[in-house]
């Protein structure tokens, strides 16, 4: 069983992170035309500003799920090695259940946030706001569903994996 989670984990952190590579490539590509078109052609792309600052919303978002995957966020853990074993073991599940209850918050007021701007477009895109906050919802409940796979698998007493 827990090896069907780390697949399922491996996978989504994968999908994922591709997604956030084509989103951050294409953030790339678009400011790489715009300072051709502005240098060369002496004309300016009035979206790529926009493109770009919410391209990269997206992509951060879209990543960060790999990071809880992996056991790669930031950490204070100086004291670890004086501190019994079973006190980090439980440390780990106390701030793995608080980070499940923030991002479930966080996912359910992204959610209700992005509704509110269906059908308000964006001033320099013809796109919807709802997409660009959608990245709120959307990457916490990717966070999330790492956050609970990773307590899972901590609470049968076996560790995570990494993306190779």
């Amino acid at each position: 069983m827990v090896e069907k989670i780390r697949k399922l984990q491996g996978w989504i952190a994968r999908i994922s992170l591709a997604a956030s590579g084509v989103v951050l490539a294409a953030v790339g590509a678009s400011i790489f035309i715009n300072v051709l078109c502005r240098y060369v052609f002496k004309i300016g792309l009035m979206w790529v500003e926009q493109f770009a600052r919410y391209g990269i919303i997206w992509s951060v978002f879209l990543a960060a799920n790999v990071l809880i995957y992996n056991h790669g966020l930031m950490r204070v853990d100086f004291m670890d090695n004086f501190l019994p074993e079973w006190f980090k073991k439980y440390r780990e599940v106390v701030y793995s259940a608080l980070f499940v209850v923030i991002l479930g918050l966080m996912t359910w007021q992204g959610w209700e946030q992005a509704t509110d701007f269906i059908g308000v477009s964006l001033m320099g895109l013809p796109v919807d706001k709802f997409y660009v906050y959608l990245s709120i919802p959307v990457g916490s409940a990717l966070m999330l569903l790492q956050y609970l796979l990773n307590l899972f698998i901590s609470l049968t007493g076996q560790e995570g994996g990494e993306v190779k």
